[in-house]
């Protein structure tokens, strides 16, 4: 077995410092944007966005992705995933732009997102990063004019971003050239893949001329393996913290709460000022329990409240954002098209009032509560109706060294499972 060199010793013990863990070859983690050889004004860009240096994801995932390595990169949500695919892509794009000049400009890359909203904050993150740079970007949405859609990518873009089900509708109706795409991100892929997109990425993939494949998740799963081996070979993998974890600067407070007093009780949170620590987001299990639940605050609290979910148009969903950012409203009343991605500039507190059937997606919910490691908080309604996830969310809360409420532990359906082994996670319970 050949010794590691000196810059690889080194290499691995900046990985483990960061908890950074690889398989695959690729380079090793840079410690500043300088070193990724940028353009001068790419470089500028990042710094005016605010970003001083790079996140442990970043670090890694960028000079990956500038060595054209297909990837999966598993990173917890708010830890800069975005940056670490959109600035090599713009580095890569001007690069193209300035050594082949031509009348007729190409889409050179394309990044696909679960939800319009996902969508629409990566297409204007690139916009920001590429500002003043040969690098234009087309958003491909349900709910925007395919027309309008069309021709922007036929005026000659750099960039598509959009969403699975749209982008197949524009490739099967319109003559699209994607000859020239080199790079395919596939974003929140466990999201893509719980939301049955896979057969559209697939699709769209195999239209494209064997790009580098990007994919970038919060959690891993069997299936995401299968989907990347079907995507791309030589897949390297990079991994940051633990996948299926929450990320640790989230600190978690679960409540029993049996399910008619949850309202109550949100109300006793959201009116305490110990308690309550705006803008909040509170996450709720169907569309029209986020419009209830959004009047019941702001009639029984007095605190403006907003609700967001998937039958609002793409308009009035912007629009609410844009309120919320700025602080219209202290308190947003979301279903899961805010677990994923959307970047929640400020939110440091998260309230799961109708606990998902899925452990990942409580994963994502709660990781909204930290951007770029910034401590947040996440507090969880629990109860007897949740029973399938007790042995999981017991797990969760352990791992993030969270108290377990005693009729959570004691329940027959956690210790069940935790007498009986694995085997019984599979047990139906009556």
């Amino acid at each position: 077995m050949a010794s590691l060199g000196g810059d690889q010793i080194q290499a691995e013990l900046l990985r483990k410092k960061l908890d950074i863990h690889v398989k695959g070859v690729v380079s090793a983690p840079v410690m500043s944007f300088t070193s990724c050889n940028l353009p001068d004004k790419l470089l500028h860009n990042i710094e005016a966005a605010g970003y001083e240096m790079p996140t442990p994801v970043q670090m890694q995932a960028i000079p990956a992705a500038s060595m054209g390595k297909n990837m999966i990169v598993l990173a917890d949500t708010g830890s800069g995933k975005s940056a670490s695919f959109l600035i090599p892509i713009i580095s890569r794009c001007v690069s193209h732009r300035l050594t082949y000049v031509s009348d007729k400009k190409k889409p050179l890359a394309m990044v696909l997102t679960p939800t319009r909203e996902l969508s629409i904050q990566v297409e204007e993150h690139a916009k920001l990063l590429g500002k003043g740079l040969p690098f234009k970007t087309a958003l491909v949405v349900g709910g925007d004019a395919m027309a309008r859609q069309l021709y922007r990518i036929q005026q000659g873009v750099e960039l598509i971003v959009g969403t699975p089900g749209r982008l197949v509708d524009l490739l099967t109706k319109h003559e699209i050239d994607l000859d020239d795409i080199t790079t395919f991100v596939v974003d929140e892929v466990d999201c893509m893949l719980q939301r049955g997109f896979r057969d559209q990425v697939l699709q769209i993939c195999t239209a494209l001329s064997q790009p580098q494949v990007l994919m970038f998740s919060a959690t891993m799963s069997d299936d995401l393996e299968k989907m990347a081996n079907s995507l791309a070979k030589d897949t390297v993998v990079i991994t940051v913290g633990e996948p299926n974890r929450p990320n640790k600067a989230v600190k978690q407070l679960a409540i029993w709460v049996e399910s008619k007093q949850k309202k109550q009780k949100l109300f006793d949170i959201l009116t305490s000022q110990k308690h309550f620590k705006p803008p909040i987001v509170i996450y709720v299990g169907s569309r029209l329990g986020a419009d209830l639940l959004a009047n019941a605050i702001t009639v029984s609290t007095g605190i403006k409240s907003v609700s967001i979910h998937g039958e609002k148009s793409m308009t009035v969903r912007r629009e609410i954002m844009q309120s919320f950012m700025v602080g219209e409203f202290p308190v947003i009343v979301a279903t899961g098209v805010l677990g994923r991605g959307v970047d929640l500039l400020g939110v440091r507190q998260v309230i799961v009032f109708d606990m998902p059937n899925s452990i990942k997606e409580y994963v994502h919910q709660i990781g909204r509560a930290s951007r770029m490691g910034e401590e947040g908080q996440a507090i969880v309604f629990v109860n007897d109706e949740n029973r399938n996830v007790f042995a999981e969310l017991v797990d969760v809360l352990k791992s993030g060294a969270a108290a377990i409420p005693r009729e959570l532990m004691n329940s027959q359906y956690t210790t069940r499972f935790f007498s009986g082994g694995k085997g019984s996670k599979k047990r139906k319970h009556k």
